[in-house]
Order: structure tokens, then sequence, then C-alpha cells
């Protein structure tokens, strides 16, 4: 990683101008200290038109369905952190899947305290910074060795590339692994700005949160109507044949809705009530 990083680091003045450039982050997160990490990998794609967070599954699966010449959804994300913006702006676009697509526009500008404290990673020496932001306070460790003013998810604004990033109670850990440049600007069409044909609806994130709690409190709906109409339910391997047998699984399904996602911004999480 070093010797490629080193290039990019050489050329930051053409970064931006052509291709996209990948940084591939180790994603550990959960819930509490006591629950086991969930881990993912993350994709921050940088070209001169846009910064793109999102699962490196999307475009592994994206890999797999342009060479079959389809466009077939394998994957749904995990982790309610697909992103985009502009280059050198705190406006963002958040995808965020749960069972409809939508997007939330957020500005997210941060302010950082830069410390003296450096440590080495791969051969690089990192310098400490702090902020808060989303109800959690971070540390990040970012390279002036490399120009680029990005990190992971909605962090950015340090003088150089956030290697390491983590909330003080390490709930979220990101840890840059792997980087390439690609010889042209990724197209994330099918599973960023769109979801394998599903629209992105705009919304903001009280009505994205008062969504999710009204699907909490009433699972059993989005699944009612295809039943009614005739078709095959099934859940972990068990079929559902009545709207009787769909009920009994209201528990199931709420449970289901409440872990689906550890929400990064504790301040803009959904409240699930009973």
């Amino acid at each position: 990683m070093k010797r490629t990083i080193a290039f990019l680091a050489l050329c930051a003045g053409t970064l931006y101008q052509s291709q996209t450039n990948r940084f591939t982050y180790e994603l550990q997160y959960r819930q509490e200290p006591t629950q086991e990490y969930r881990k993912n990998l993350m994709n921050l794609d940088i070209s001169s038109k846009s910064v793109k967070f999102y699962d490196k599954d999307f475009a592994d699966y994206d890999v797999k369905n342009k060479e079959s010449n389809q466009s077939i959804s394998h994957y749904s994300t995990k982790t309610d952190q697909v992103l985009e913006r502009k280059p050198d702006s705190f406006d963002n676009k958040w995808y965020r899947d749960f069972f409809d697509y939508f997007v939330v526009k957020t500005h997210d500008e941060m302010k950082w305290k830069l410390l003296q404290e450096t440590k080495e990673y791969n051969g690089y020496k990192l310098q400490k910074a702090t902020t808060d932001f989303g109800g959690r306070s971070w540390n990040a460790w970012f390279s002036n060795d490399v120009n680029i003013k990005e990190g992971p998810y909605k962090f950015r604004g340090l003088p150089g590339l956030i290697f390491i990033l983590e909330d003080t109670d390490q709930n979220f850990i990101y840890k840059l692994i792997n980087n390439e440049k690609l010889t042209s600007d990724y197209d994330t069409q099918d599973f960023v700005e769109t979801h394998y044909g599903k629209q992105a609806l705009p919304i903001t994130n009280e009505k994205f949160n008062r969504y999710i709690e009204d699907l909490y409190q009433n699972p059993t709906r989005i699944f009612s109507e295809k039943l009614k109409n005739g078709g095959n339910l099934s859940f972990k391997n068990e079929s559902v044949e009545s709207t009787e047998e769909l009920n009994k699984k209201k528990g199931m399904l709420q449970k289901g809705i409440k872990a689906r996602y550890i929400f990064i911004e504790k301040d803009k999480e959904p409240i699930f009530k009973g």
C-alpha cells in the first residue's frame, strides 16, 4: 500500500482531474462494547466529479453484473453508509435502503482539533485529530503525505487522507487497507444513485425515521398485500400461507427491523417503542 499511496501523494495536483482513485477501508462496528463486531469492507471512490462511499460488495457484484450484461440486485446495504458528495464539499447525499430507496441531503461540516500526537501505520507517519459528530466523539489519524482531504463516511476536511478513524468507545473503527487507481470514472448508477431500478426518493431524516418507526409498529403490512394477491412468503425457510400465520411473525419482523442497522449517528437514529 505504501508504494501506491506515495505515488498518489506525488501527483496530488492532478488527483481530481481524471479516473477514479479507490480507497478501501475495513469497518468494524457494534451497537455497544458487550457485542461482537460486525465487519464490512467499504469503498471510498474519488474522481474529478464526485466522492462516493459505499459497501465494497456493491462494486464486487456490479462487476459480475456487467460481465453477464445484466442488472440484478445481489446485495442490500448492511451499513446505512452509502454517500455521494462533490469534491471539497460537506454537502452529502445520503442514500438509504429500507425496502424502498431514499436520499437524505445533509450538511456535515465538522470542526477538527489537530493534536501533536503521531504514530506509525504500515510505514506511514500519521497525526491525530479529534472531533464530535453524530452524538459521538471521534479520533482520526491522517497522513500529511497524502494531500487528499477525504476519509470514510462523512468525515473529511483534515490536511491529509484519513487512514484510521474510530469513536472513543470503539464501536466504529475504520482502517485503510488498500487503494487502487481505476482507469476510468467508475459508474455506480445501479447501486448508489439508484438501487437496481428503484429511484432514490428525496426525504428528510425526520420523515425517514417516522417511516421506519411506522414499519416497526406494523411490520406485516408490507407483506400482507403480496399474500392477498396469491404470492408466496418465506421467513427463515418457513413458508407463510395465511394472514394469521403472517401476524405470528410480527415479533420476528420487529426484531429484524431493529437489528438491521447500527446507526453511526446516534443523534439521528429512529426510536423503537414497545
